[in-house]
């Protein structure tokens, strides 16, 4: 059998080619509206920032190696290295971005001429004065962005129970779609904190941080510990409105793909809910007399969940929205070619991964695996465009959805991705120039 090996560089992978794949997608739809434009690029770039501190980590990975704890690292080893600098300020950015992104999607929640330049704007500041904070106080705050969170998270959470409520009162089908795309942005952000509902209901969570915090050396503060925590509260939180109003519908309506989805989650964290009470023994034994290894079954179980949630499940599910949503132009010709090779190669790599994961921990013949691979590529291949068909046919903007619901768009140009991209991209460069500086003067990490 082979070493379990770490997931980072592969979504590293998809995350930056669907991320590229996003803004090269919108600056060819002319025909979209300003919020879908503002959402398509608020997406690929999100995807952009953690593809890129995803790189990092696997540098981090490869030079010095993980810790066999979800796939962290020892800070006493790259705490002022460029690539452990860079990874936290460009994952630091992509929480800016997921903080705005409910108040432009579903709906464009302010709809005036200033809202973008709140975007643009909140987010280069936000991500300067978060830089400033870490490199200041060697990344001892970390996670404290979590806490800008709440407003967002407070819309998101509002806008599901009311449109799944609506729905079910007013036998509105429509609603339905909206109600979805919610619950899959509320996955999207808080999946990873889904996964740990049952530990953070029971309040063990705690240990397991105390537990990662010794063994990477981190020397962190309240602030840090609070944004941590309160992160994981808010995906507990989430898990269970999402659980209880999808079996609140499934008793009045029926079963629906996303509940079904929804259930697994739970179902999952509930799983691992029990695996921590399991191992307590393991993660008390660091602070009390020297850190032992989780067992192997533990330690597969988290990467088939939690960390497959993350790298892998969440760039899918925020290709799934791009598109059966219309947030790009999924009619024009010319995208059509390039939305079929993204989705054929994202479901490729995830399919392969998964094989790899599973070959780990069993005892299958290379030859065995290979085949099995080759299967999936005939299938791809061969239904690719059933596949690619079915989430795009039955696309459909918010905007054809529930038309009754949208005020009228401000639209300008100065919604445009080259904006966006000549600011982001500043931002990206600004970090990367800051983490070298700040790298090479040796004032971090001592």
């Amino acid at each position: 059998m082979v070493e379990i090996q770490s997931m980072v560089p592969i979504a590293a992978v998809v995350d930056l080619v669907l991320g590229i794949a996003t803004l090269s997608i919108i600056s060819r739809s002319q025909d979209v509206s300003a919020n879908n434009r503002i959402v398509g690029c608020t997406l690929g770039w999100i995807l952009i920032f953690l593809g890129l501190s995803y790189i990092m980590t696997s540098v981090l990975e490869f030079r010095y190696g993980a810790l066999s704890d979800f796939s962290s690292v020892d800070t006493s080893k790259v705490g002022g290295t460029f690539a452990f600098t860079a990874k936290n300020l460009l994952l630091s950015s992509s929480y800016m971005l997921m903080v705005l992104l409910p108040f432009f999607f579903p709906f464009r929640l302010i709809n005036r001429d200033w809202d973008i330049w709140l975007l643009l704007g909140g987010v280069c500041l936000a991500s300067v004065a978060f830089t400033a904070l870490h490199l200041m106080t060697d990344f001892m705050h970390f996670q404290v962005e979590s806490l800008l969170f709440i407003p967002g998270y407070v819309i998101l959470i509002s806008m599901y129970l009311r449109f799944t409520i609506t729905e079910v009162r007013d036998k509105d089908e429509r609603l339905r779609k909206i109600s979805v795309v919610v619950g899959l942005l509320l996955i999207g952000i808080y999946g990873e904190a889904m996964t740990y509902w049952l530990s953070q209901v029971l309040s063990i969570n705690d240990i397991f941080f105390q537990r990662q915090t010794i063994q990477t050396a981190q020397n962190i503060s309240i602030a840090s510990w609070g944004g941590t925590n309160l992160r994981l509260t808010l995906g507990a939180g989430a898990m269970l409105v999402l659980c209880s109003a999808e079996a609140w519908r499934l008793v009045k309506i029926g079963v629906s793909p996303f509940g079904v989805m929804t259930f697994v989650i739970f179902l999952v964290g509930f799983i691992a809910g029990l695996a921590d009470i399991a191992v307590l023994d393991v993660v008390r034994s660091c602070y009390e007399t020297q850190c032992e290894v989780y067992p192997a079954a533990y330690s597969i179980w988290y990467d088939f969940t939690s960390e497959a949630l993350v790298y892998l499940y969440t760039p899918i599910l925020f290709m799934f929205i791009l598109l059966h949503y219309d947030i790009v132009d999924t009619k024009r010709t010319e995208n059509r070619w390039l939305i079929r090779i993204i989705v054929i190669l994202m479901l490729l790599i995830v399919s392969s991964t998964i094989l790899e994961l599973i070959q780990s921990f069993l005892p299958i013949p290379d030859m065995i695996s290979s085949a099995a691979l080759a299967i999936v590529v005939g299938i791809f291949i061969g239904w690719e465009e059933r596949i690619v068909n079915s989430l795009i046919d039955d696309s459909a903007s918010i905007q054809e959805t529930v038309p009754d619901f949208i005020r009228p768009e401000t639209d300008h140009v100065v919604a445009s991705p080259r904006l966006f991209n000549l600011v982001f991209g500043g931002l990206t460069v600004f970090i990367l120039i800051v983490s070298m500086l700040f790298t090479g003067l040796g004032v971090l990490g001592g």
